[in-house]
């Protein structure tokens, strides 16, 4: 029996992918010497208001699992599917951006076998560009996912499954505690493969993925929690904001080096500050997309329509990006900071789902291979 269609997660994606957009312009943009403290401290800010993109779609991915597979599971088939839909095209898409970086950067190509192996070592890594880490992240929970399907089940009692997400919280803010204390690493060469990319490794993201379960198993009582809490959340989230603002002032008056990179660090997703930051966001995000999608506007269709192809807008955008980014500095560069943000972030967001529309018209292996099955 097919399941009932969830309206808030289109919406949900949508909202999503513009906020990964929206972060990726003002690093960019922000990053220009010269700006003033005021510009620095105001950019910061607001991508501190941004910061639930990744978190949310980590949610969302829990979410749709939990909530599509609360029967029996074909394992394979489930694995061939998310091949098709999610591994092939990031491999595409990997395989792009080392060439294209490559072809950048003017470094000659050394030996085949080398160029193998490097290519390789980004496919494991997500290096191949800026943003492909998340795909690194994302992938072991749809590969692990029957094991955590273990752990949380509509067959288990509710308080049992909310201890369980309660449990899986202490554990992720300790873990990310950890981190960003720099607890958690190793001077053993032989262990950088992981110990250098920890902030892609899933075990400090599980908390969002399994809270994004439990919604998935009861998504109508989720919809009433979030409904009751959003109140509760708004006033979180101005406590939370309001020390978040101080310390980007004080960081900001007191920097020698760059602002922006230590004002951004303020609100970098792990730490166990943010974490409750980002909780609070989610619930609010999650509030409007109900809203939104109880009136539905052409506003709403238009977050829907991102939300429908924000796998493949989101592995093209930061090609897009390097290209309107350059426009809005190198060629807008007598418009303000604020001016050339919004006009980059537009042009980049509206390419990307442009292109990602045209490449899934085309025939279906050719469409599935870079930007899956829409």
């Amino acid at each position: 029996m097919k399941k009932a269609k969830l309206e808030e997660i289109e919406i949900l994606r949508g909202i999503a992918f513009l906020a990964v957009v929206l972060q990726h312009v003002i690093a960019g943009v922000f990053y220009q010497p010269g700006l003033s403290a005021p510009s620095i401290i105001a950019g910061t800010t607001f991508l501190g208001f941004i910061r639930f993109a990744v978190p949310l779609f980590v949610f969302i991915t829990g979410v749709v699992l939990f909530y599509n597979y609360d029967g029996k599971l074909n394992y394979l088939s489930f694995l061939r599917k998310r091949f098709r839909q999610i591994i092939l095209p990031y491999l595409t898409w990997t395989v792009f951006y080392f060439v294209w970086v490559s072809f950048l950067s003017g470094v000659p190509a050394s030996t085949t076998w080398n160029e193998l192996l490097n290519l390789v070592e980004a496919a494991l890594t997500g290096k191949a560009s800026y943003h492909l880490w998340f795909m690194v992240m994302i992938i072991p929970f749809y590969i692990l996912f029957p094991w955590f399907r273990l752990l949380m089940s509509k067959k288990r009692k509710t308080w049992l499954n909310l201890l369980v997400v309660a449990v899986f919280f202490v554990v992720n803010l300790i873990l990310v505690y950890a981190l960003s204390k720099g607890m958690i690493a190793s001077d053993n060469p032989q262990l950088a493969f992981i110990f250098d990319y920890l902030d892609r490794n899933f075990l400090f993201w599980m908390f969002y993925f399994m809270l994004g379960g439990l919604a998935g198993l009861y998504y109508e009582t989720w919809k009433k929690f979030v409904d009751k809490a959003k109140y509760v959340a708004i006033a979180a989230l101005a406590v939370c904001f309001y020390f978040i603002f101080d310390d980007i002032v004080r960081i900001t008056g007191s920097s020698t080096g760059d602002p922006y990179l230590y004002t951004a660090n303020v609100t970098a997703p792990l730490k166990p500050f943010m974490m409750i930051t980002i909780i609070a966001l989610i619930v609010l995000i999650f509030a409007a997309a109900m809203k939104l999608a109880s009136k539905p506007t052409k506003f709403t269709q238009l977050l829907a329509l991102f939300g429908k192809y924000s796998f493949g807008t989101y592995l093209m955008h930061a090609f897009v990006l390097s290209f309107t980014s350059r426009l809005a500095i190198d060629y807008l560069y007598m418009l303000d900071v604020y001016s050339q943000t919004v006009i980059s972030f537009v042009l980049c967001a509206s390419i990307s789902l442009f292109l990602t529309v045209w490449l899934s018209r085309m025939k279906i292996s050719v469409g599935e291979m870079w930007v899956g099955k829409v």
